[in-house]
Order: C-alpha cells, then sequence, then structure tokens
C-alpha cells in the first residue's frame, strides 16, 4: 500500500463525499475505500477507481487498513468493534467525518442531537437565522454530509450540525460554540449494549467545549440533569413544565428567555408546529439563535413562517371527518408516544416496521387512555402484539399501509377522528427509510380520498 494512504469506511452518501472533497482538495492522496460488503453501484465505483482511488470489499480485508496514516468512517461503522482497537494500535488515526471537517472549517458551530427532534431544530435553527439576516449552512445527518460543505461555509459563518451518536462516537477535537441536546431516551440498542453507552455517544458534544460556549440541554429530561456537570459551557436549560434557574420556559402562550441579566418573551400565537416535543424544539432552537446573538423580536418574526418538516406531525389530508397525520419519523417508542401525547379526540395509531430494541410495553397507558384501535404491521407486529396484549381487541393486525388507512377510515368514519403514523420503529423492512414510508402513507391517503370523495 502507498505511503500516506487515507482510507475511506462506506461508500454511501458520506463515503462518497469524503471522496470528492480528497480528490479535490488533497490531490495526489493515496486513496482507499473499504466496504465490508460489495458495492452495488459499479458504474459510480468505475468513475472513482478511474479517478485513482482503490477499493477492498469484504470483512476478510480489513486488516489491510493498518498500513494507512488515517482512517475515516461513514456513520455506519462501529468504531467499539475489537477490529478497531487492531487498527489504531498499528498507529492508523481513526476519526469520524464530522471530525474530519471539523479540523478544516473556520466556522462557528451549533450542534444539535438527541433522540428525537433534531431534524426539525436543525432546521427551525437555520429558517430563524436565515431570516433573522445571519449567515448560516445546514448539514450533517440531515442528509447534506459536513465535508460536502466545506467551500460553502466562510470563515466566521455559522454551521449549523444535526449530530446522531454514531457521528459523535469518533470525534477528537470537534467543538461547537453552541451545543444542543433535546434528549435521550432508548434508541438504537440493537447497535449500544446498554443506555449508558448510548448517552456516553451524545455527552461526546460537551466534553471539548470551553467556558465560553453555551450548552443547550432539557431540564425535563432526566437523564440529563447531571449533564452540565460533563463539560466546560455555560448551560442553558428548557423546559416545558416550569420556570428554570437561567434559559427558556412557557408561560401562557408566550416563550421566556432568560440567557442574562434580560427576561425576554417571543409569542407562540402564531406558532405553525403542534405538540409538547415541538414546544421543546422550538425552546431549544431560540436558546441555539439567541446564545449566537440573533435577537428575540427576529425568532418571534422567524418562528411565523417556519412551516415544519415533512413526515413530523405532517398533515397528509382529510376524509370526512377523519384527518391523517404523517409522523413516520418517530421511530422510536418515546418519540410514538409524544405523537400519540399530541392527539386530541379519537384516536387510531399505526405502529410498527423493524424493532430497534425499544420496550413496546412502555406504550400502552398512552395506548388505553387515547386510542380506539391500534394498527400492527411489519416484521415487529408479532412482538408489538405480545407487549400491547393488554389492548386486547383494540389490536389489530394490518397486511400494509394500503390496509392500515382503510381501517383507520373504518374505524372512525362515523364518529371522525385521527389517524396517526407513528411506527415507534425503524422502516427497513417494507421500505427504503422513513421518507418512503411516509410518502406510501399520504399516497394511500390521496386514494381514500379519491374513492371516498374527500379533501385534502
Amino acid at each position: 500500500m502507498a505511503e500516506g494512504t487515507i482510507a475511506v469506511l462506506g461508500f454511501g452518501r458520506t463515503g462518497q463525499a469524503v471522496l470528492e472533497y480528497l480528490l479535490a482538495r488533497e490531490p495526489g492522496t493515496p486513496l482507499l475505500l473499504f466496504n465490508d460488503g460489495e458495492i452495488l453501484d459499479l458504474e459510480q465505483r468505475r468513475r472513482f477507481e478511474e479517478r485513482g482511488v482503490r477499493f477492498l470489499t469484504g470483512a476478510d480485508y480489513f486488516a489491510e487498513l493498518s498500513a494507512c496514516r488515517q482512517v475515516i468512517m461513514s456513520p455506519g461503522f462501529d468504531g467499539r468493534q475489537p477490529r478497531f482497537a487492531a487498527l489504531r494500535r498499528s498507529g492508523a488515526e481513526v476519526l469520524s467525518e464530522i471530525e474530519f471537517a471539523y479540523r478544516r472549517l473556520q466556522a462557528r458551530i451549533i450542534a444539535v442531537s438527541g433522540s428525537n427532534g433534531k431534524s426539525t431544530t436543525v432546521s427551525l435553527i437555520q429558517h430563524l437565522l436565515a431570516a433573522g439576516g445571519m449567515r448560516s449552512r445546514l448539514a450533517g445527518n440531515i442528509g447534506v454530509p459536513l465535508v460536502s460543505e466545506i467551500g460553502e461555509i466562510p470563515p466566521g459563518s455559522l454551521a449549523v450540525l444535526e449530530l446522531s451518536s454514531f457521528q459523535l462516537e469518533e470525534i477528537d477535537r470537534f467543538r461547537p460554540e453552541v451545543a444542543v441536546l433535546l434528549n435521550i431516551t432508548p434508541d438504537h440498542l440493537d447497535r449500544y449494549p446498554s443506555m449508558a453507552e448510548y448517552s456516553a455517544a451524545k455527552f461526546n458534544l460537551f466534553k471539548n467545549q470551553g467556558p465560553d460556549d453555551v450548552m443547550v440541554l432539557n431540564a425535563d429530561d432526566p437523564l440529563l440533569r447531571d449533564a452540565a456537570s460533563l463539560g466546560r459551557g455555560r448551560p442553558l436549560w428548557f423546559s416545558a413544565s416550569r420556570p428554570g434557574p437561567g434559559g427558556a420556559h412557557i408561560e401562557g402562550q408566550d416563550l421566556v428567555l432568560e440567557t442574562g441579566a434580560r427576561r425576554e418573551t417571543v409569542s407562540l400565537r402564531r406558532n405553525p408546529l403542534r405538540g409538547i416535543h415541538n414546544l421543546e424544539n422550538i425552546m431549544a432552537a431560540a436558546l441555539a439563535c439567541r446564545a449566537v446573538g440573533l435577537e428575540a423580536a427576529a425568532i418571534e418574526s422567524g418562528l411565523a413562517g417556519f412551516r415544519g418538516l415533512p413526515h413530523r406531525m405532517e398533515t397528509s389530508g382529510r376524509v370526512g371527518g377523519v384527518e391523517f397525520i404523517n409522523d413516520s419519523k418517530a421511530t422510536n417508542v418515546d418519540a410514538a408516544l409524544k405523537s400519540i401525547a399530541s392527539i386530541d379526540g379519537d384516536l387510531v395509531v399505526i405502529l410498527g416496521g423493524k424493532d430497534k430494541g425499544g420496550d413496546f410495553s412502555a406504550l400502552l397507558p398512552a395506548l388505553r387512555r387515547r386510542a380506539r384501535r391500534v394498527l400492527l404491521l411489519g416484521k415487529a407486529a408479532p412482538l408489538l402484539a405480545e407487549q400491547l396484549a393488554a389492548l386486547g381487541d383494540r389490536l389489530a393486525f394490518v397486511r400494509d399501509l394500503e390496509d392500515a388507512v382503510a381501517a383507520g377510515y373504518a374505524a372512525l368514519a362515523e364518529a371522525g377522528g385521527t389517524v396517526l403514523l407513528a411506527p415507534a420503529c425503524a422502516s427497513f423492512d417494507m421500505f427504503d427509510n422513513f421518507e418512503h414510508r411516509g410518502d406510501v402513507f399520504k399516497e394511500e391517503v390521496r386514494r381514500l380520498q379519491a374513492r371516498e370523495g374527500g379533501h385534502g
């Protein structure tokens, strides 16, 4: 292997973005792309090979990476595996794409993580900053690798980053000016053996911060109450339930900000987002924007123009008196619980997909109180039925989303109410991703409207 080789792990969106950066910005560097499985996109592979990238595919070849000087990981790789310990002992530097890109940026960074609400929060932060005239760029786990945005983020401007626990595992120097941790609830327990290890990855967000930096934390999350001690940044707390010592809380239809000597209010009368979880997202976004200098009046003005993201409590149509809500992004139990709690009136809930190791029995109290019917689909349906057996004949299996939309409508057609897709599971058993699942749900609602003469 050529001296000074850099290896990139994974040939998905992140891996290809790193290769493009290295080829354009560090020409002459020997490059290697490693993937555990075979690469299906042979045309794209050929294009990179023509530009000098060597490919290694198959787990048996992993040991060859020990001759590389640097290994840049896509989020799907787990650096805690024993094979990575051997790689580090060989002298290779192992880091995440986020760490690699950070070392090449001169921007101010707002970084957001959490089990739920990340995409809505970073999108709202970006919207508020742009509406307030502050130059910023959105990247990270929301779908745009940070490395591909380096040339679009001038020194001194703001980079707004959504970061998953996977991306935070292999950071070294990464230091955000504002670090937002929305919540920690059971998720990805198919990757992490315990909540403690999952939480530790999230807490990496704070590890390099200094006293001039800011930590934005959820005071209502029991797993975050001691989080301020994990970093040296100045903590700002937000709470939907009570005022705190400094930060943000709700009073009636106002958001109260206390980030220094001033007490400021932001009216929520034109808040476009529904649900208690979205109040938390709004508070976190407001604190982050205020911390980088956006005035409260600009936050209030910008909030009124935000329309939310697809597949997150998205109104997807109405047929007669039945409303359909697409929350396909509710891929874990806690997210589904918050979705259920945000709906008033009669409710049918669609659950199921690929199990991520969550405890579905935690849904029982809310479903007992609120759900007229609970429809189960996908690979997790038998496990859901077992853990929710106390609901008795309110449970029903459905074949697919076409079945689920029809069954939900039939259950509510006379009385009216809401059919909520809040799966509490990943989508990969039946769909490409949560967006694909949400799009199929919305298409089935449109078909039902056409049959029943409903209105969107």
